[in-house]
């Protein structure tokens, strides 16, 4: 019995210490996996990148989207301002003190927008592959969204300088019953031509195209009241003066079909580019938020 008293006694501590190094064994491996994704993390990050580069780029992302809100009364005001200035023949240094005013407005936030771009493309953050491709289409997206409203500029001020210009008298202080009618459309619907002939300088192809068909109305009348002009007799002058009276009844069907037209091109364009921009922002929004997490978790196992 005492004999193997000792050799139990004796093989006690061996057992437990098998235990131990078996436990101590578990927590080892569990402390090197905790460690490698710890290290994982670290080591997916680009070097020289850092939590606030990312949070940076993403405030930075945020300041962007906000801005566009800023176009819209922007080029509303300009837009009332300017039709109204031409609307009460306010005279040309009035309309181009609207023009500059407005516009310098939107020029200004627009490079305001382009600058904070340039400053994001430089940020640390963009070492990060995923940031800087997810980035890049935010980039391009958010510069379409710029490049329209300076466009929207340039279309709406030729528009009320053609159609709400020019053009407007053909059909609003032209009497009708003026024996003279006919010789004063034919002036005034020159007059109107060429205005639309320049506002298509710097148009793009829907406003382009609003302009050829409004033209190509206006045109058709100026025709018919010429032929009036050029009749031979006082009978040849009644017909022609009744053929361009019905013609004249149609004109304002003509017109409401180009605006539509025109109106539906430029939603389905505008919407396209806001749905773009939105499904950029929507994903840089997200790998920022994902790269943030790996920063955290990295973060979280160091300690």
């Amino acid at each position: 019995m005492g004999d193997t008293s000792l050799e139990e006694t004796a093989s006690a501590p061996g057992r437990g210490s098998s235990k131990r190094t078996a436990i101590i064994a578990v927590l080892l491996v569990a402390a090197l996996v905790a460690v490698g994704i710890g290290t994982w993390f670290a080591l997916s990050r680009p070097a020289g990148t850092d939590r606030a580069d990312v949070l940076r780029l993403d405030k930075h992302r945020v300041i962007v989207d906000n801005s566009m809100n800023l176009y819209d009364p922007l080029v509303q005001q300009f837009s009332g301002r300017y039709s109204n200035a031409i609307s009460e023949k306010a005279g040309q240094p009035e309309e181009e003190k609207v023009l500059s005013l407005d516009r310098e407005r939107i020029v200004r936030e627009s490079a305001a927008n382009r600058d904070r771009l340039e400053q994001m493309s430089e940020s640390p953050a963009l070492k990060d592959q995923k940031v800087a491709e997810s980035f890049n289409r935010f980039k391009d997206q958010y510069t379409a969204v710029i490049a329209y409203n300076d466009q929207l500029l340039i279309n709406t001020a030729n528009i009320y300088r053609s159609v709400g210009g020019p053009c407007a008298a053909l059909h609003s202080s032209l009497n009708v019953a003026s024996e003279s009618y006919s010789e004063d459309y034919v002036k005034s619907a020159d007059e109107c031509l060429a205005a639309l002939g320049t506002a298509k300088d710097g148009a793009d192809a829907e406003t382009t195209t609003l302009l050829t068909e409004v033209e190509s109305v206006i045109r058709g009348q100026r025709d018919k009241q010429q032929e009036v002009l050029n009749s031979k007799d006082s009978l040849e002058r009644l017909a022609k003066s009744t053929v361009a009276a019905v013609a004249l009844l149609d004109i304002n069907e003509a017109f409401g079909k180009a605006q539509a037209t025109y109106e539906t091109a430029s939603k389905d364009k505008y919407t396209k580019i806001i749905e773009n921009a939105n499904s950029s922002n929507t994903e840089l929004e997200g790998v920022l938020k994902k790269s943030l997490e790996q920063f955290d978790a990295a973060s979280g196992e160091g300690k």
